[in-house]
C-alpha cells in the first residue's frame, strides 16, 4: 500500500489491518490475528519480529491506569518546525487516549500557555474531558520560578475542570511512552514533503487525526478503531462554541500527582521546591500528591503513604 497518496498516507498495514477489513467485509469464519500473521510471514511480506529481552522494570515506578476510554490523556508538542521559505516557528500539540489509540492534533505558532489553554479545549471538545492528564516538565505547563508554587495557569485550568493533571520525571520522554511513540510514527509521513503555506499542514494534521481515530483498528479494541469504540462510552465533551478561559484561575478543589526520583541526597524537586524524603529512598520513583482542599502534599511510595508536608501557597 503506498504510503504517497493522500488517502492511504498515514494508513497501518499489517495482520490488525487485514482483520479489520475481512471483519467489515463480515468473512466467516474470520482468522485470528496469528493465522493471518503466518500466512503473510509464508508469502514473505511481513518483517519478522525481533524477540528483545525486556528491561529490568522500576517496581517503584508509579504508572497511570488506563483501563478505559478517558481515564487519561498524554499530551505533548513537536516543534519547532518550519515552512520553506519562512522562519515563522510552528508546533503541533498531541493528546491521545492512552486506553483506545484516539487523537487530536492542532497547529499553532507558538508554545505559550495561552496556547495549551487553548488546545486543551479543542482536545476535551473532541475526545472529551479524561480523569487525568499527562504532561512533561515543560515551563508553559508547569511554570518558572518562585512563582511556580502557586500553580501556573493550565494547572489551575486542569483543576477547574476536574481533571487531575499528572507530572511525569523532569528529563524522562519516554514516561510519555504512547504519545511519544505516535509522535515518532507521524513525524516522517507527515514531513516527507516540503510545505510553503501553513493552510497544506493544517489540512494533513486534520486528515492524520481523522484516519488515525476512523481507520486504525486497535488490538486492544479487538480490531475496533478508537471512533467505534468510543461509540460504546459516556464521554463528556465542551460544547464546541465554548470559549476556555486564559486568565489565571482561582484555585479548585482537586490533586495534581507528580512523579519524581529521589536524589542520592534523599530530596524531591517540583514546583521550584525541594522536599527532603529521606535517603532511605534515596534512587526510587515516588508519587507526590498536592490535595487543593487540603493544601497538603503527601508522598506516597507504592501506594502507602510514607510523608506529608503543609502546602501554604494555595492563594485563591
Amino acid at each position: 500500500m503506498s504510503q504517497a497518496h493522500p488517502g492511504t498516507r498515514y494508513s497501518l498495514i499489517g495482520a490488525s489491518t487485514i482483520w479489520a477489513e475481512l471483519h467489515a467485509l463480515h468473512i466467516r469464519p474470520l482468522p485470528s490475528l496469528r493465522t493471518i500473521e503466518r500466512v503473510l510471514q509464508r508469502h514473505g511480506v511481513s518483517v519478522p519480529k525481533v524477540r528483545l529481552a525486556p528491561f529490568i522494570a522500576n517496581p517503584t515506578y508509579s504508572v497511570p491506569s488506563a483501563d478505559e476510554s478517558h481515564q487519561l490523556h498524554q499530551v505533548d508538542s513537536v516543534g519547532p518546525i518550519y515552512l520553506k521559505g519562512n522562519r515563522q516557528r510552528y508546533y503541533i500539540f498531541v493528546a491521545k487516549d492512552a486506553f483506545d489509540g484516539a487523537v487530536c492534533l492542532k497547529l499553532y505558532r507558538s508554545r505559550k500557555a495561552e496556547v495549551i489553554l487553548d488546545f486543551l479545549g479543542e482536545c476535551w471538545k473532541t475526545l472529551g474531558l479524561p480523569a487525568q492528564v499527562q504532561f512533561d516538565n515543560a515551563r508553559e505547563v508547569v511554570g518558572w520560578g518562585p512563582a511556580a508554587r502557586y500553580l501556573s495557569r493550565v494547572l489551575r485550568l486542569c483543576l477547574r475542570f476536574g481533571v487531575e493533571p499528572v507530572l511525569i520525571p523532569p528529563a524522562s520522554p519516554q514516561r510519555h511512552g504512547q504519545v511519544e511513540h505516535f509522535n515518532g510514527w507521524f513525524h516522517p509521513r507527515l514531513f516527507q514533503r516540503h510545505y510553503t503555506q501553513v493552510a497544506t499542514p493544517r489540512r494533513e494534521l486534520h486528515r492524520l487525526q481523522e484516519t488515525v481515530n476512523l481507520q486504525h483498528p486497535q488490538r486492544r479494541l479487538q480490531g475496533l478503531t478508537p471512533a467505534q469504540y468510543r461509540r460504546r462510552c459516556k464521554l463528556q465533551k465542551l460544547p464546541q462554541t465554548y470559549v476556555m478561559p486564559t486568565d489565571l484561575l482561582p484555585i479548585a478543589a482537586g490533586r495534581i500527582s507528580f512523579i519524581r526520583q529521589v536524589t542520592l541526597n534523599g530530596k524531591v524537586h517540583l514546583l521550584s521546591q525541594t522536599f527532603k524524603v529521606g535517603k532511605r529512598l534515596k534512587g526510587e520513583y515516588v508519587k507526590l500528591v498536592l490535595d487543593t482542599r487540603r493544601r497538603q502534599l503527601t508522598i506516597y511510595r507504592q501506594g502507602r503513604a510514607v510523608k506529608r508536608w503543609p502546602y501554604p501557597f494555595l492563594k485563591k
